[in-house]
């Protein structure tokens, strides 16, 4: 029996079915579980934070080889990840080691559905100064410049502050942000089900997948 076989032969016997979506359908659930859990632009009238949050998610870094577990909200576009980050440790171990890895998941309850997504790729940082455009619509498209003006004037209004350099003020707050991007090299989709059991697919880059071929 060959390795492959032997290693399907075991999978099957420790219940977990591996590699059992073509391509196009594992990228279409990768997309709609990242579409479902992470956070979005929101609207609320309560004070504080308007977002519509999800998911969080877990970035992974490594400095000197010690290695940072940093739990965070994240924002997706297809595939990309997005995080903003403030100064901080995770930011300074990008800037040395831009290999990252990301866990997404929901809360473990083996009575129902659960999923969750491990992914190993590279992180770019972008910020006001490097890449101005993309930046700001990154932050007006995610819903958080919106949130800073939001609690900003909250803030000043609680002060009896004049809210009329409001805007200023957004875009001195924004400029301690970084927009963390990460592009994924390699997703693991793992889907438990308590009746149908548990799948495990692997999403590759498609320069990967050719220099394995």
């Amino acid at each position: 029996m060959g390795n492959e076989a032997e290693k399907e032969r075991q999978s099957l016997e420790a219940g977990i079915k591996k590699h059992s979506k073509s391509r196009e359908q594992l990228e279409k659930e990768i997309l709609e579980f990242l579409n479902e859990s992470s956070s979005k632009e929101g609207t609320t009238t309560k004070p504080g934070c308007p977002l519509k949050h999800g998911l969080a998610c877990v970035l992974a870094t490594v400095h000197e080889n010690r290695p940072r577990a940093t739990p965070a909200d994240f924002f997706s576009d297809g595939l990309t990840i997005w995080i903003a980050g403030e100064p901080g440790l995770k930011i300074r171990n990008i800037r040395s080691n831009p290999k990252v890895a990301v866990g997404i998941y929901h809360p473990m309850d083996h009575s129902t559905l659960n999923r969750s997504l491990q992914v190993q790729g590279t992180a770019s940082l972008i910020n006001l100064t490097n890449d101005r455009d993309e930046f700001m619509k990154r932050v007006k498209m995610f819903g958080i410049y919106a949130e800073e003006k939001k609690i900003l004037g909250e803030m000043l209004q609680i002060k009896n502050l004049s809210p009329e350099n409001l805007e200023e003020e957004v875009m001195k707050a924004l400029k301690r942000f970084n927009l963390i991007r990460i592009e994924p090299d390699e997703i693991t989709f793992l889907s438990i089900d308590p009746v149908k059991g548990t799948e495990k697919d692997t999403w590759q880059k498609e320069d990967i997948l050719r220099t394995e071929q």
